[in-house]
């Protein structure tokens, strides 16, 4: 599974936002140099999400950009979407994998050293994701706070390639990278800029000056 798509992840934050501003903050931070999109909205009816999936889906695929769906895996079955992130309390990995096929990402976030023991004991899941490695404001509730050293470990650890989540910024992507991951997943960074191609740019030249050196 080559998951150099998944190097600069923008995940999904819209709320309330129109499908035509979702799509244009998209595709800029796609211009930028996002490399996958994960479709991440908590407070949305199921059917809202199946909309924006399917039409997020039919953007991405002439662009050749994977679209991920966060935790449902009957949207992301049902649209053909390129992979599936699952959290702990979501539907196990295993029955992931059967219902999704063999060929699709499937990825695991990780909030404690214990289920990243229970991680690496999977053979159906192709990353897991240190949630969260710095504060998160659209995540509260993590039970861990990584930090750069505890995602150095969680590295050394893990199994799987290991993807950052949680307030990476052009500030401290470089650090991200220079620890081994294999991709950085933001939110805010891009959502919150007023040109998000250009912060997606930014972002993507921070994490490749890591890789120079």
């Amino acid at each position: 599974m080559n998951l150099q798509c998944l190097k600069l992840c923008l995940v999904t934050h819209f709320q309330n936002k129109s499908f035509e501003y979702c799509k244009s903050l998209i595709l800029n931070a796609i211009k930028g140099g996002v490399t996958s999109i994960q479709l991440r909205e908590k407070n949305k009816e199921l059917f809202e999400v199946y909309d924006l999936a399917l039409k997020l889906k039919s953007c991405l695929t002439p662009l050749n950009i994977p679209l991920i769906i966060n935790d449902h895996i009957q949207i992301a079955k049902a649209i053909d979407a390129e992979g599936v992130h699952l959290g702990q309390s979501d539907i196990s990995p295993n029955e992931a994998r059967k219902l999704i096929g063999s060929h699709k990402i499937i990825g695991l976030s990780i909030e404690t050293y214990e289920e990243l023991e229970i991680a690496n004991q999977l053979t159906c899941i192709d990353y897991v994701a240190a949630s969260a490695v710095f504060p998160s404001k659209t995540k509260s509730n993590c039970k861990t706070i990584w930090g750069i050293e505890g995602l150095r470990q969680i590295i050394r650890l893990s199994k799987h390639p290991v993807v950052a989540i949680g307030g990476i910024d052009t500030n401290n992507i470089r650090m991200i990278f220079e620890s081994g991951v294999c991709g950085a997943a933001v939110v805010n960074a891009i959502h919150d800029s007023v040109d998000p191609k250009k912060k997606a740019s930014q972002l993507l030249a921070h994490a490749c000056s890591s890789q120079r050196r």
